[in-house]
């Protein structure tokens, strides 16, 4: 049986927590590497089986995955480039893949392979949300023809996910519909709401199609802002889209072309 790589996730979060948890369970040697109140914590959980507090200690691990925000894991990537070793592979679970694919071939990495998680569960038994899909390695259709690409395949299907993979371009516009507009759109509805004098004073009696409208509102406003401004092209180009789509209700006719 090949032996399992070693994981080192840098950052303990929802998604990194997440993962960790999963490797361990499936067997890896997992090293969190956090702030040393989270680390104490993943370690007493038994998330992870090792721990640490610098990035750099990623790089004695066979793989790195980079679980922070955008910008954030644009600056891990550049510390992780001064260490690393010849055959380390890194990955990492931005929504947006663009910048860190691009950074990643200016500094030489040539075992990076970009990630994201793009559907996750909820469970009370298991409340960190659980990875379902991967995607988003830099270059034409990014067939899984490289060594460090089976490696994070591997790692994803360890977790009980679905590794399908896709290029950065198609990622980042795919992501500005089905992720980054609706959390756009969810601020928007909710806020136009508390700003009518009249509704305003009925948000609270709100039924579930509002509810579950304006549900992203409550996710973390500095995260969103980040991530939004990493994809800030494809954002536009799919709220462009969004008003004209609108504009077009506006008239309550049905379109021909729509059927």
């Amino acid at each position: 049986m090949a032996r399992r790589p070693h994981v080192a996730i840098v950052g303990l979060g929802l998604v990194g927590g997440s993962l960790a948890r999963a490797l361990t369970a499936a067997g890896y040697t997992v090293t969190g590497i956090d702030w040393p109140l989270v680390v104490r914590r993943a370690l007493r959980t038994r998330a992870i089986s090792r721990g640490a507090t610098r990035t750099e200690k990623g790089a004695s691990a066979d793989v790195v995955v980079l679980a922070a925000p955008p910008a954030t894991n644009l600056r891990l990537l550049r510390r992780l480039a001064k260490v690393a070793r010849p055959g380390l592979v890194i990955t990492d679970v931005s929504s947006v893949k663009g910048d860190i694919v691009r950074e990643a071939a200016r500094l030489g990495l040539d075992g990076f392979v970009g990630g994201h998680p793009w559907r996750a569960r909820r469970s009370r038994a298991s409340p960190p949300p659980r990875p379902a899909s991967s995607g988003g390695r830099r270059g034409g259709s990014c067939r899984p023809v490289r060594a460090a690409t089976r490696v994070v395949r591997s790692i994803v299907c360890a977790a009980g996910a679905r590794a399908f993979t896709t290029d950065a371009a198609t990622h980042d516009r795919t992501m500005a519909f089905l992720s980054h507009v609706p959390q756009v759109v969810s601020w928007a509805l909710l806020e136009a709401a508390r700003g009518d004098a009249v509704a305003r004073r009925h948000v609270l009696r709100a039924g579930p199609g509002f509810r579950g409208m304006t549900r992203l509102a409550r996710s973390p406003r500095a995260l969103w802002q980040d991530i939004l401004e990493a994809n800030r092209v494809e954002v536009r180009r799919a709220l462009r889209a969004l008003v004209r789509r609108l504009e077009r209700s506006r008239s309550l006719r049905r379109d021909r072309r729509d059927v």
